[in-house]
């Protein structure tokens, strides 16, 4: 038996992949099948299974994809703390331009509350792990505070999907984002 290409079966997932995500933006969720999914991208039932355990399992990898990596998150903190407006403002770009519509989806009002709850429990884990030893050790009030950052960062994002990219640039966004982060409301 010839085996596939890597490349081959990555684009079939993500053809896959693809045609759930018509089909779930398209709010044909409640009523969606696997026919329905394998029909839109092309292939039969059995090279769905050979992908995915069932609809739940491909939203699943969806959403976990949709999430920040170490990598993305490391940059983005290292922006925010040194202040860097102009660094912060090219990782949204790229972060919109890779997964913009999927994210604004999924954190509007039509969209997952799982997602919004792993996002936001994926960037407290990520806050916490890049703490400086002497803040872990005031676990209270550094949970307290990781809580709000994470909320600043989770609400900043959620509002430029849902109307912030119509009333400000990205740049003015990462701005207001620092702004709220380094002075509270005090300063607008």
């Amino acid at each position: 038996m010839a085996r596939k290409q890597p490349e081959v079966t990555a684009q079939t997932r993500r053809n896959i992949m693809d045609a759930y995500w018509e089909l779930y933006s398209s709010d044909t969720v409640n009523r969606m099948t696997v026919k329905m999914i394998t029909d839109r991208a092309g292939y039969n039932r059995g090279t769905f299974y050979a992908y995915f355990l069932d609809i739940d399992d491909l939203h699943q990898q969806i959403e976990d994809e949709l999430l920040p990596s170490e990598e993305s998150f490391e940059k983005l903190r290292e922006a925010t703390v040194s202040k860097n407006s102009r660094e912060i403002l090219e990782i949204f770009t790229q972060f919109d331009q890779n997964i913009g519509k999927k994210l604004g989806f999924l954190l509007g009002a039509a969209g997952s509350l799982s997602f919004q709850s792993k996002l936001k429990i994926t960037l407290k884990r990520l806050i916490l792990k890049h703490l400086p030893l002497e803040l872990r050790e005031k676990e209270s009030i550094v949970d307290y505070k990781t809580d709000i950052l994470c909320g600043i960062f989770y609400e900043t994002v959620r509002y430029w999907y849902d109307r912030g990219s119509r009333q400000f640039t990205v740049e003015e966004m990462a701005t207001l984002m620092l702004k709220a982060i380094f002075s509270g409301l005090v300063e607008s």
